[in-house]
């Protein structure tokens, strides 16, 4: 990392409106020099050209006062040219030298003027600037005078961009401050705490964003705990039951050892449920490596299924219908005949004697749809966003009465995902549940 990296946020902000400032008052001198130099300068040629053009009629003057030149006119118009600052040499028609300092055209800029009397030149002079420099010294002074007020304009810019450069990184990094020291105390495990927003929209959204995956942080937390509570309660019942029988057949208290075999297998075949149910939930949490998909159709699944199940409603005195229109998918039957069994297993355990189980499947546009509609309790509002979360449970003394562990619907909606589809629940309290799987059909997957 280099050194402006490991710099603070309000340091390198500061920096930044300080180089941005410095950048432009450079461009605007660097472009200042290249012109208002040229521009004096001209503005002196223009001046040189003007004095020499009037000392030219000074000479041609004198020149028509005897019809010659006299060496007292050729001092003369010297003498006038120092007078107005330019130094001059003046020459005759053929070139010789009348008067004035010879070698002007070694000067700096000397400007050769010719002398005409009735249209006829009669002699030259040969000007240059007073100490043959082109500027006199108040454009001198002038031209200093600029370079300072660019050097002061520069420096009064970038004291004002870093003052302005700390006030928007103070603006900016305090909001920053507060989200990085609320995600400290969330790694600390304060899940509980919530960032304070303010500042620009951006801002704001990241503050919002944080905020919301504290509360999915703190929920999935909640959930943990719930779910730990839930599996010790689902083993320390069969596990107690074992133990207390176990206990009991060694002290000899228990006559029928029929009996007591017969309950303990009972007991037994309710922990191997439970850990057969936790192994399927850990198998659909990784299902992309236990998916084999093949070209299917959805309706037979159900049909298989509602094969199994139908004696099962019947000894409930539960009404169960089933209406299989094709729908073709690609999909690994097993997982699939799983999530349809996990569903239809839901709608048993809940939906009481006398009620009704609907099992439909048909297409719907590009999607293969199944749903599974049972005439239950249904689900409270407040509970519908957690049907599908790992050991929940609504109700948990209904629930342990009806049994299951709260997995099946986690494991449904982890093939569903595997599946490339998506489930949805709607329900009403004491007037039952839709579950529906839509999955893509099987044209949709090759297109």
């Amino acid at each position: 990392m280099n050194v402006f990296g490991r710099l603070g946020l309000r340091a390198q902000l500061a920096l930044a409106l300080v180089a941005v400032a410095l950048l432009g008052i450079g461009i605007a001198t660097l472009f200042s020099n290249f012109g208002l130099p040229g521009l004096v300068n001209q503005a002196a040629r223009s001046r040189l050209e003007r004095q020499a053009g009037h000392l030219s009629s000074v000479a041609a003057a004198f020149y028509s006062d005897k019809g010659r030149w006299t060496p007292a006119a050729g001092s003369a118009v010297v003498h006038e040219g120092r007078i107005a600052g330019i130094e001059a040499e003046l020459l005759n028609a053929r070139g010789a030298r009348i008067a004035g300092r010879a070698q002007l055209e070694r000067g700096a800029a000397p400007m050769r003027v010719p002398i005409l009397v009735d249209g006829k030149r009669v002699g030259v002079l040969v000007v240059t600037s007073a100490g043959n420099q082109m500027l006199t010294p108040e454009e001198q002074h002038l031209s200093h005078s600029l370079d300072r007020l660019h050097l002061i304009s520069a420096g009064v810019s970038a004291l004002a961009a870093l003052l302005v450069a700390l006030l928007v990184a103070e603006t900016l990094a305090r909001p920053l401050r507060r989200i990085r020291l609320a995600a400290e105390r969330m790694e600390e495990g304060e899940l509980e705490t919530r960032v304070d927003i303010s500042g620009s929209n951006e801002l704001a959204a990241v503050g919002h964003a944080l905020n919301r995956l504290a509360a999915t942080l703190e929920h999935e937390e909640e959930v943990r705990r719930e779910s730990v509570a839930d599996l010790a309660h689902e083993l320390r019942t069969p596990v107690s039951g074992l133990l207390s029988r176990i206990e009991a057949a060694q002290d000899g208290v228990l006559e029928d050892r029929r009996a007591n075999l017969e309950a303990m297998h009972s007991e037994t075949l309710r922990l191997s449920i439970l850990l057969d149910d936790l192994t399927r939930l850990a198998e659909a949490q990784r299902p992309g490596m236990l998916i084999e998909k093949h070209p299917l159709d959805l309706a037979t699944i159900g049909a298989e299924q509602a094969e199994t199940f139908s004696p099962r409603f019947a000894e409930k005195a539960i009404d169960f219908e089933a209406a299989l229109a094709s729908a073709p998918v690609l999909g690994d039957a097993g997982r699939l005949g799983q999530i349809v069994s996990n569903l239809l297993e839901n709608a048993l355990r809940y939906t009481p004697e006398g009620g009704r189980v609907f099992l439909r499947v048909r297409e719907d546009g590009k999607s293969a749809v199944l749903e599974v509609t049972d005439t239950g309790g249904g689900i409270a509002p407040e509970d519908l966003r957690h049907v599908f979360t790992r050991f929940w449970r609504g109700e948990k003394s209904r629930s342990r009465e009806t049994g299951g562990a709260g997995i099946g619907l986690a494991i449904v909606a982890g093939l569903v995902h595997a599946h490339d589809g998506r489930i949805d629940v709607e329900s009403k309290l004491d007037r039952g549940s839709t579950f529906r799987v839509t999955l893509p059909l099987a044209a949709q997957l090759h297109e």
